[in-house]
């Protein structure tokens, strides 16, 4: 992944080289774990997971692609989905596949809303996990941060 570049403005940009642009709101921090990227801020009761792969298959279009690995990520880890929840979005050379899922356990209940973006050769996992029952107004940020993430053009070297 490389290390991230950063500058403030109010938030700050954080540049995966040769992945991403992320724009993070004030209070939010970002750390490398083993192959993957923690979004998190202080006294907030959830985190954003980001994963990065690169697309093994790149005949198939971006939003058949997002779709498939969404599906094939959820059934892999065992997790029962309604298909009709999966929602993709095209955007042309980029798609977007998200689904919510929450998990109702009763000693430890969590909610999942889970993205996949999508480009040509390259996709992104975003995970956002909570406790459901102190998600708002938590969610709608995570959806706002992982909204804003721009793939970076790739470069015909």
């Amino acid at each position: 992944m490389g290390h991230p570049i950063q500058c403030l403005i109010m938030g700050k940009k954080v540049t995966y080289e040769r992945w991403i642009n992320l724009f993070l709101p004030d209070g939010w921090h970002e750390r490398e774990e083993m192959g993957f990227v923690l979004l998190e801020k202080d006294g907030w009761p959830g985190m954003v997971q980001l994963s990065f792969i690169e697309r093994e298959e790149i005949s198939l279009p971006p939003a058949d692609a997002a779709r498939m690995l969404l599906e094939d990520t959820l059934e892999e880890r065992d997790i029962p989905f309604p298909r009709e929840a999966v929602k993709v979005e095209d955007r042309g050379s980029m798609a977007v596949a998200m689904i919510d899922y929450t998990f109702n356990d009763k000693d430890a209940p969590a909610h999942w809303r889970i993205w996949f973006m999508v480009d040509g050769t390259r996709a992104l996992l975003a995970a956002y996990v909570s406790n459901p029952e102190q998600e708002i107004p938590y969610l709608a940020e995570a959806t706002s941060i992982v909204a804003d993430i721009e793939f970076i053009p790739p470069t015909n070297a």
